[in-house]
């Protein structure tokens, strides 16, 4: 079995090399489609809102089983990176099968086959990383950027070699190769993880079904409060995505650059990586609470900062300006809340159940919660939005502030429910 290397409390730097990359090929296969899919969909394949929304409530599906499966086979009985090397490997061939689909049907079911296979592998290369650092408040938040980084490069990589200067309908369709990017991308993170530090399950701690005493954790004050605030803020946050690739659109169309939709909305991942190097420093000043408040807080600044973008009215500057500041907010929600409720639950968390646990704790962010958040946006869709393509019309007063209501609504309940004091692994047992 691979040790860590410790000096000092440190983590070897050969360790922290190979886990840097294993994140940066993590987010590499995400950063290729996500962004993009929901105008692809809508502009090119001409799906409906409410098709558009189910296929993001899709890729939410797989998490709600995963728990008692992936969870159970890391924390019981196969090594975590070997199931990290058959989940993407199976994923990267499904995603290059959406590639040449085009029907609705075959593009849904193959997204809910994805998403089981997939978004696991998110919650698994947490806890692989828990695993191997020594110390993971400093740490993790300096690993996890390398998947921020990998998240931006696709986008700018499509841009300049598959999209630039394409605009209308061959634009459209040539954003498909989105999905061939993922899914060699997919394949080529398979082959990584079989090179990964051992990470072999702890059978002499077998005897309890780990979902079961999750589950139990669940009950007390801090888990229940952050599950409940997870769960709306998850649905806010696929809510984003179905909306915020046609808004940035609409607005570079007034300058005729739609190429850039997908370049400009990494400017998230570009504020995420200075929020990623500030985590730590702020979860040792600031404590857990008040840290995820400032990313909670952030989910409703993001939707106000997008409904003002929307304006026809508005200077075409000062559209953009608002536009980005809701994409650097963006950054600011995933590193501040979701980034820093993955490092409190890890450290929460008893030893033997950590895997079942970042797996639970992920299907109320990309599971249960990622469903809600697509049927959501894409029942607002149906509502709010009138026509196809290009010449659609948005109400973004109502898809973004609605949203922007609900996320205040539960940063209110996390500010007033959330215990302040932290608790260690050990307090947590129940």
């Amino acid at each position: 079995m691979a040790q860590v290397a410790v000096s000092s409390g440190r983590t070897s730097a050969t360790v922290l090399y190979r886990l840097r990359l294993m994140m940066f090929l993590q987010y590499f296969v995400q950063g290729a489609y996500l962004t993009i899919v929901a105008v692809y969909l809508r502009d090119a394949l001409h799906f409906t809102g409410a098709q558009t929304g189910w296929f993001l409530a899709a890729i939410g599906v797989g998490p709600v089983v995963a728990p008692f499966v992936v969870g159970q086979l890391v924390d019981r009985h196969l090594a975590t990176e070997r199931v990290l090397a058959a989940c993407h490997l199976l994923a990267g061939l499904l995603m290059l099968g959406l590639y040449v689909q085009e029907r609705f049907w075959p593009v849904l079911l193959l997204g809910t086959a994805y998403s089981i296979l997939y978004i696991p592998t998110m919650m698994l290369t947490n806890s692989l990383a828990f695993h191997h650092l020594a110390d993971r408040d400093r740490e993790f938040p300096l690993v996890r950027v390398w998947g921020t980084i990998g998240f931006i490069l696709p986008s700018w990589f499509i841009l300049f070699y598959f999209l630039k200067g394409l605009q209308g309908d061959e634009l459209n369709r040539a954003q498909g190769v989105a999905f061939a990017v993922s899914g060699l991308g997919g394949i080529v993170m398979a082959l990584y993880c079989l090179t990964l530090p051992r990470t072999p399950p702890d059978r002499a701690r077998s005897g309890k079904f780990a979902p079961g005493v999750v589950l139990r954790l669940a009950a007390r004050r801090d888990f229940l409060v952050l599950f409940v605030v997870t769960f709306f803020l998850a649905a806010a946050h696929n809510y984003y995505f179905v909306f915020n690739g046609p808004l940035v659109k609409a607005v570079l169309l007034r300058v005729q650059r739609a190429d850039w939709v997908q370049t400009f909305m990494s400017i998230g991942q570009v504020a995420e990586i200075g929020v990623m190097a500030a985590l730590g420093p702020s979860l040792v000043r600031l404590g857990y609470k008040r840290t995820m408040l400032i990313g909670a807080t952030s989910y409703a600044l993001r939707c106000a900062a997008l409904a003002g973008a929307g304006h026809a009215g508005l200077p075409f500057g000062v559209a953009v300006a608002l536009a980005a500041a809701g994409q650097a907010l963006h950054g600011v929600c995933f590193g501040f809340f979701l980034a820093a409720a993955f490092i409190y639950v890890d450290r929460a968390s008893p030893a033997d159940v950590k895997g079942s646990m970042q797996t639970i704790f992920g299907t109320f962010i990309f599971g249960i919660g990622a469903v809600l958040g697509g049927v959501w946006g894409g029942a607002m869709s149906d509502r709010f939005v009138a026509g196809q393509g290009d010449a659609a019309v948005y109400d973004w007063n109502a898809l973004w502030l609605s949203c922007g209501a609900l996320a205040a609504l539960f940063a209110g309940m996390l500010a007033l429910g959330f215990p302040r004091a932290q608790i260690s692994a050990d307090d947590a047992r129940p």
